[in-house]
């Protein structure tokens, strides 16, 4: 292209560069930004912080932050960021929600500014909401309106898996026509097999919250004897952050260290992941529902034997005594798994393996990448942007029709 692509990526939902950080997943989030900017893209990137967010941009040089450096409230900003960062957004040529609790804003921007935008789904959010909040009718309510809104509006939807594809197709068979599936990468030269001195039976990365199912597997855990590995912390989100922090202590009450057999080992950097994972005999992750999980995919690139559960978000990732171990979400059922594994080197070695070359065949980097600038190219081209003037004038009568 003669001129850079401009791409502008949403956030999730409250998400902030600093929330990335803490979490240890800042460079994570913005390495397919990085590579897609040597093709040429230029990205600004629309977050939730406050001024402090500029503090990173010398670690991420070439990509504009998008702010609330103007002090505006939160629930004020969350509704008006849209027209907070009016001028970036019409220079934009395609918009992006990087994950599904983006879409919102998003959806807002392409409204108002009439650019172009692609929703990223990276999990099915109405079923998530189903196992969380059971019985919250009015959640499922929103959730369902702001899936088929996006079915509709989209310019272009990316379905991080089939499956999560074939739900919204489900609720709008008309979305299928603008649905590519593209799911989340793996750094395949970061995450790979690092021989060395095991130090753990079983390693756990993730959100410590009750979709995890952390009960039912530290109870396996503790059934076994087992030594276990737990990295990861409870969300920052304002909305998630108390039933998080209620469910952890619960877990942590029931369970303590198990005589130090369970190693709280925290929130960890993820370019330092791939040492602690390979510091297990077994990666396993016994969720209730899940997106397209991406601890899971790293530990399949590293070459780990996996043990998980059959449910929505593994199942249509891990074969069954192939590229890993299935079983089901009850502490009976997860600790015969870890048991039928462990017990078995041959097996594991093979799993491992078949593993590391699926992840590589279907989640590199690179493919990812590829595939992601060839659909902006491809949105581009079939959506152009009017002028700047013209939209600004038209978003002034679409608000103001008696003008």
């Amino acid at each position: 292209m003669s001129q850079p692509l401009k791409l502008t990526v949403y956030a999730g939902h409250e998400t902030t560069l600093r929330s990335w950080d803490e979490a240890g997943l800042l460079e994570r989030e913005l390495k397919p930004y990085r590579r897609l900017q040597s093709r040429d893209v230029k990205v600004s990137l629309v977050t939730y912080g406050g001024p402090e967010e500029l503090q990173y941009a010398n670690r991420m040089p070439d990509i504009e932050i998008l702010c609330n450096r103007f002090g505006l409230p939160n629930k004020t900003y969350l509704r008006r960021v849209h027209q907070a960062h009016g001028l970036a957004l019409l220079r934009s040529q395609v918009l992006k929600a990087h994950s599904t609790t983006a879409l919102i804003s998003a959806l807002r921007a392409h409204w108002a500014w009439q650019v172009p935008f692609i929703a990223r789904l990276s999990f099915n959010w109405s079923e998530s909401a189903r196992i969380k909040q059971p019985g919250n009718t009015i959640l499922a309510q929103r959730v369902d309106d702001i899936e088929r809104t996006t079915a509709a509006r989209a310019s272009h939807i990316i379905a991080a898996t089939q499956e999560i594809a074939d739900a919204l197709t489900i609720k709008d068979p008309a979305a299928a026509s603008k649905l590519t599936l593209i799911p989340n990468y793996v750094d395949e030269e970061l995450f790979r097999d690092i021989h060395g001195e095991k130090h753990f039976d079983l390693v756990f990365v993730g959100r410590l919250n009750r979709h995890k199912n952390l009960a039912a597997l530290l109870q396996s855990v503790e059934r076994l004897g087992l030594s276990i590995a737990m990295i990861g912390g409870v969300s920052t989100h304002v909305r998630e952050v108390h039933d998080d922090r209620t469910y952890f202590a619960e877990i942590k009450a029931r369970f303590g260290d198990l005589n130090g057999r369970i190693h709280w080992l925290g929130r960890i950097k993820n370019e330092e992941l791939p040492v602690y994972i390979n510091q297990a005999r077994a990666f396993v992750l016994c969720s209730l529902i899940e997106g397209h999980p991406r601890a899971l995919v790293e530990a399949m690139a590293c070459g780990m034997p996996i043990i998980a559960s059959n449910v929505f978000g593994i199942s249509n990732v891990i074969e069954h005594e192939e590229t890993g171990y299935l079983c089901e979400t009850d502490a009976a059922s997860i600790a015969s798994a870890i048991e039928q594994v462990l017990s078995a080197p041959a097996l594991m070695e093979r799993m491992g393996a078949k593993a590391r070359q699926f992840a590589l065949e279907h989640y590199s980097l690179s493919k990812v990448v590829q595939r992601e600038y060839d659909l902006l190219t491809q949105v581009v081209k079939q959506h152009p942007v009017d002028s700047v003037p013209r939209r600004f004038a038209q978003y002034v009568l679409r608000r103001n029709p008696r003008m």
